[in-house]
């Protein structure tokens, strides 16, 4: 990604400030980094799709969790290849064979996040006649979304990623997950086709 000096320079200033954070918020975003990383993030995925498999009929709704999973990774990929931006000039950032935009960890929590947001849809749609659970969804909802947000400001803490790296990633990556979420469930709607 070709960028102004002036733009870089702005990024590492807003590096430097979230570096100079608690060593206890260090430590939780280096958490989140082994949580979200590629072992963390396919046994996270593993279980939510063994999670699906067992509690579905048939293998739509498994499979339907791993498009929705598997495709904001896969985008992420493919973008870090063609743009091959380097990593942050920091004492953390200097990761020389892995590019830095967009966010890969950021892209596996939105994976993670959005695949427990369809559990947690289909547990509502069975357990809808056992009574009113709104606020409870609520609460768990909002904490799902809070979670990307963690791991993006966790990313910066460590100094492997530019502002714009996460920020991207955070965009992109939810609505590549919410289309899939739609799309996917359009066609079940749509039944197998003729």
């Amino acid at each position: 990604m070709k960028r102004s000096q002036s733009i870089t320079n702005h990024e590492m200033k807003i590096l430097e400030q979230f570096q100079k954070a608690p060593h206890l918020l260090l430590a939780i975003s280096t958490g989140f980094g082994q949580a979200f990383s590629i072992a963390g993030t396919a046994l996270i995925v593993s279980l939510s799709l063994l999670y699906l498999v067992w509690t579905q009929r048939g293998w739509v709704q498994p499979l339907r969790g791993a498009i929705i999973a598997v495709t904001p990774m896969m985008v992420t990929l493919v973008v870090k290849v063609i743009v091959n931006r380097s990593r942050p000039g920091t004492s953390l950032g200097n990761l020389e064979n892995d590019p830095s935009f967009p966010s890969g960890h950021v892209a596996a929590s939105i994976s993670c996040v959005a695949l427990l947001f369809l559990i947690m849809q289909l547990r509502h749609v069975r357990e809808s006649s056992r009574g009113n659970r709104y606020f409870l969804r609520l609460a768990v909802s909002v904490i799902l979304m809070l979670i990307p947000v963690m791991t993006a400001v966790s990313r910066l803490i460590l100094g492997v990623h530019y502002p714009s790296d996460v920020v991207a990633s955070l965009i992109l990556n939810a609505l590549l997950a919410a289309s899939m979420g739609v799309i996917t469930q359009q066609e079940i709607m749509a039944g197998p086709l003729h």
